[in-house]
């Protein structure tokens, strides 16, 4: 549960600086229109407070919605969901059994051969992808899958914090079949 209130914190510090600037924006303009009085200061605290609960409840929101995608699957949510590469490791599930389930995803695209296998994923319905890799270890029979943000999904806009984290998880769940 600690992990899960520094996530937020974490969240709450993104959604605040990603609305800084068009409070800061309708604040001056407020200023600038109707100059510097009581009733102007008013109209601004009360859009900053708008601005600030609307933030949070967005954060929030992000936060669930990463831990439902993780639900089940035994991917431990932390703060660092939100870095810009995501690895976890499955155990028994062959190589070939991964280039099958992988190339037949409606999700995944360039599903490479050889090992390590490299893919793209579509965590959403847009164009944006994360490249993706899976490492098999014949010795061990353990497959590490690595995702890293890929061709225009940057993990800085609003709401694709935690892209990377949720494509993990949708491929993760894509081998595990759930």
């Amino acid at each position: 549960m600690v992990h899960r209130r520094r996530l937020l914190a974490r969240m709450l510090r993104h959604a605040f600086a990603d609305s800084a600037w068009l409070a800061l924006l309708v604040c001056v303009v407020a200023v600038l229109s109707n100059g510097f009085a009581w009733s102007t200061l008013n109209e601004v605290a009360v859009f900053l407070l708008v601005c600030f609960l609307l933030s949070a409840l967005r954060a929030a929101w992000r936060v669930r919605s990463l831990v439902r995608a993780a639900r089940g699957l035994g991917i431990p949510v932390s703060e660092s969901v939100l870095d810009r590469t995501q690895t976890y490791t499955l155990t028994g599930v062959p190589l070939s059994f991964v280039r099958a389930e992988l190339g037949a995803a409606p999700r995944a695209s360039e599903v490479g051969d050889g090992n390590p296998l490299g893919f793209h994923w579509r965590p959403f319905r847009g164009r944006a992808t994360a490249d993706g890799t899976v490492a098999f270890d014949e010795s061990s029979g353990e497959a590490r899958i690595e995702v890293r943000a890929g061709k225009g999904l940057t993990t800085d806009a609003p709401l694709n914090h935690g892209a990377v984290f949720l494509a993990l998880c949708q491929i993760v769940r894509t081998l595990e079949h759930r």
